[in-house]
């Protein structure tokens, strides 16, 4: 299985100059934890998840901060060709639950642990 396999088709972004509460407000809006950050011209600048948030809010960061300042910029990526497995390895060995997977440069979905444990049970149960 790859993880193309497990892509949703909607990608839940901002950009770079929108501020922390655009990633508070989609990821609420969205039921996700996680909102990519992208550069105005499409390219992956950085991840924002619920953990960041809660660091943001025990931080006291200004939810008017530009997202380019405080998403993490050293993203883990996948690629839609990537097994599955390599993926699940990829997010345990970096302590991540969401991971951007990326074609051509651009985004083109996130995958969750959530996603990745689902998958593996399903082709443990029926092989």
């Amino acid at each position: 299985m790859k993880v193309r396999d497990l892509v949703r088709d909607t990608v839940i972004s901002c950009y770079v100059d929108e501020p922390v509460e655009c990633a508070v407000a989609k990821m609420y809006a969205a039921n996700v934890g996680s909102v990519v950050v992208l550069e105005r011209d499409g390219r992956l600048a950085g991840i924002v998840t619920e953990r960041d948030i809660v660091r943001f809010l025990a931080q006291e960061v200004d939810l008017k901060t530009p997202l380019g300042q405080v998403a993490r910029k050293q993203v883990i990526t996948a690629s839609p060709d990537e097994a599955v497995v390599s993926a699940a390895v990829k997010m345990i060995e970096n302590n991540i639950r969401h991971m951007p997977v990326v074609e051509g440069g651009r985004v083109i979905g996130v995958i969750s642990i959530r996603d990745v444990l689902r998958a593996l049970l399903a082709a443990e149960a029926f092989p």
